[in-house]
């Protein structure tokens, strides 16, 4: 697959599937940027300083390495 319709398929999955969890806490997931198969993301709002930032963000990286196999790792940065 493509980086750019990789970047697209996640994209949407992103804002499908786990924006809505991140927006109902008072949170944001922002796609910073994905080069080489690496994604990085930022959390921010009531992300930023959550004290379970750590957890949510580990469960998001294994979430998109498990739904896209293109992707080399998931950085998701505070």
């Amino acid at each position: 697959m493509s980086e750019n319709s990789l970047h697209t398929n996640v994209s949407k999955f992103i804002d499908e599937k786990i924006a809505p969890g991140i927006m109902s806490h008072g949170g944001e997931i922002v796609i910073v940027s994905l080069e080489e198969g690496v994604l990085t993301l930022k959390l921010t709002g009531a992300c930023d300083g959550c004290s379970v930032q750590a957890y949510t963000s580990e469960s998001i990286s294994n979430y998109l390495l498990d739904e896209f196999p293109d992707l080399e790792d998931v950085i998701v940065r505070e």
